[in-house]
């Protein structure tokens, strides 16, 4: 027997994907502001280059991690409908 009603299931599961969401869209704002500071690294010409990694590194690594946030809000909204009906945390 299920001691947790569905109701609450339905409402916890909901709030918990809203917040699952709304960080990722919050995570995708942060990254769309990495890319100008990424562009405030690049040396002037002629100037030694003072940097631990290169521009061209940060901005690789900037796409990656860009393509796998959208790949990761992706497979959150396929899942969403399994999400919100059940009680889940994060560990």
């Amino acid at each position: 027997m299920d001691v947790v009603p569905e109701a609450w299931k339905e409402l916890t599961g909901r709030s918990r994907y809203e917040a699952l969401v709304g960080n990722a869209q919050g995570l995708a704002m942060l990254l769309d502001g990495v890319s100008s500071l990424i562009k405030a690294c690049e040396p002037p010409p002629g100037s030694l280059y003072q940097f631990a990694a290169r521009v061209e590194d940060l901005e690789d690594a900037h796409k990656q991690t860009v393509e796998t946030l959208r790949t990761f809000v992706v497979r959150v909204k396929a899942f969403e409908a399994d999400l919100v009906s059940k009680p889940w945390k994060v560990s």
